[in-house]
């Protein structure tokens, strides 16, 4: 299983949190011999005297960063990794960062944005979390959001959790979180939730009545069945069926098994294009501990036909 990702756009305001972003853009870049697309937004609240085009390498005093030069990047990843890039740099001026972000991943072609979020104040918060989920619900193509560490760039993915609703794009799914799984070698872990049916109590029944055992034992061989249906090369993958609230149980499942990665899809059952974002997939985004991949069913897809069929 592979990505077909060609171009990575990397919105920058070249503070801690893009870095942490950035080693990841870069491990991607390196894995499918992509061209990171490094974008700074200048935005009305940005301090005048300063130009992040200052901060980024050029070959001579004289040449100018535009967005027509690919240059070659030395790069270390957050795998360790280490080699060499394309590169392209752009800036702009905006007054809506996300709105900028989303129309340069439509113009370029873009496959993947990587971004960090929650990044510092100043300069236009291009990194900031609403910023961040606008550009999720918005963006054409799969979007890669990476929380901001203290430590800078942050671990490597050593566990990938792929949590999906047994939907028809849930095979779409778990062939990029497969793919995924495999650029990091990290194993894979499928994750169900029930949900658990509540009811009013004006109908005189238990509010929270536990979900049919038969339901979660039809739950995991659904996932067993879509588990043994990927062609992965890397550890084999781990299936868990749980009972309860999904975007709460996601997080606190992620938590609780250390997951370096989540891989999921924007809508599920019920989503449709016009809500560009389904509650549980917002939620997950929002609270989750590590970085998060999303992708949306009706947006590009990074696997090809074959693969998905396979």
């Amino acid at each position: 299983m592979t990505l077909n990702l060609d171009t990575i756009l990397f919105p920058t305001d070249f503070s801690d949190v893009a870095e942490g972003a950035f080693a990841h853009a870069a491990h991607l870049a390196l894995q499918y011999n992509a061209t990171i697309h490094v974008f700074n937004v200048v935005g009305p609240d940005a301090d005048e005297s300063a130009n992040p085009m200052d901060f980024l390498p050029v070959r001579s005093a004289e040449e100018t960063p535009d967005e027509e030069a690919v240059r070659k990047m030395d790069v270390q990843t957050v795998t360790q990794e280490r080699g060499t890039v394309p590169v392209v740099y752009a800036q702009t001026n905006s007054d809506s960062p996300p709105d900028a972000i989303v129309n340069r991943a439509e113009e370029q072609d873009i496959d993947l944005v990587v971004m960090g979020t929650r990044g510092r104040r100043g300069m236009n918060r291009l990194l900031s979390g609403s910023v961040s989920e606008v550009v999720v619900r918005r963006a054409p193509c799969p979007v890669f959001t990476v929380l901001a560490r203290d430590e800078g760039a942050g671990p490597a993915i050593n566990r990938v959790l792929a949590p999906v609703d047994l939907s028809d794009q849930s095979e779409l799914v778990l062939n990029h979180a497969a793919a995924l799984s495999e650029s990091y070698a990290a194993p894979l872990d499928l994750l169900h939730v029930v949900e658990e049916a509540a009811y009013p109590n004006v109908y005189g029944l238990d509010p929270l009545a536990p979900s049919a055992p038969n339901v979660q034992d039809r739950a995991r061989e659904a996932l067993e069945t879509l588990a043994s249906e990927l062609d992965l090369r890397t550890d084999p993958v781990n299936v868990h069926v749980l009972a309860g609230n999904a975007a709460r149980d996601i997080v606190e499942f992620a938590e609780d098994q250390v997951a370096d990665l989540i891989v999921m899809a924007t809508h599920g059952r019920t989503g449709l294009e016009r809500f560009l974002i389904g509650s549980v997939a917002e939620k997950v985004v929002r609270r989750a501990p590590c970085p998060v991949f999303t992708l949306k069913s009706f947006g590009k897809s990074l696997v090809s036909d074959t693969d998905e069929r396979e």
